[in-house]
């Protein structure tokens, strides 16, 4: 993060991992910021608080729904019920190395799937990326919300006889 704007900005050094290296949660992390219980990435005072009520309210929403850090790397994200993390990591695909030129390429693709929010995939190949989310919105652990029929319609009432 840039201090003196607050914009995300890419180191120049950087170069794409290896397939292999991408097999490893460390190798993975959050650009996006984590959403909070309020469905929000940030926690917003109402209008009209003076600057001290503000301060009280930010704080208390902070205490009960702390941020995480942004930046953080997959295998810190806190495991789910039951099981040892909350994200799985695979290849697929041929990930021998094979010479062109000067240059090793690898044909393997690598699938890195959230286990906390059934859905969300990304896969990354040649040093290229793409992420997918094809879900309802809702947290594994959450519990699921089936919303209850509404009554059956009557029919018309009969005409009352004189």
């Amino acid at each position: 993060m840039d201090e003196e704007t607050g914009l995300m900005k890419f180191a120049e050094e950087f170069t794409m991992p290896s397939a292999e290296d991408l097999k490893s949660l460390e190798s993975w992390s959050n650009i996006a910021p984590s959403i909070l219980k309020n469905g929000r990435t940030a926690h917003l005072a109402p209008e009209g608080l003076d600057e001290e009520a503000k301060e009280a309210y930010m704080s208390e929403q902070s205490e009960k729904d702390p941020q995480v850090e942004r930046f953080r790397t997959l295998n810190e994200h806190a495991p789910l019920l039951g099981m040892e993390t909350a994200w799985i990591s695979r290849i697929a695909g041929d990930s021998q190395l094979y010479t062109k030129g000067d240059v090793t390429v690898s044909y393997a693709v690598n699938i890195v799937k959230s286990l906390r929010w059934p859905g969300a995939v990304t896969v990354a190949k040649g040093g290229k990326h793409t992420n997918i989310y094809i879900g309802y919105g809702i947290k594994r652990v959450d519990p699921s919300f089936y919303p209850t029929s509404p009554p059956v319609v009557d029919s018309e009432p009969s005409d009352p006889i004189d």
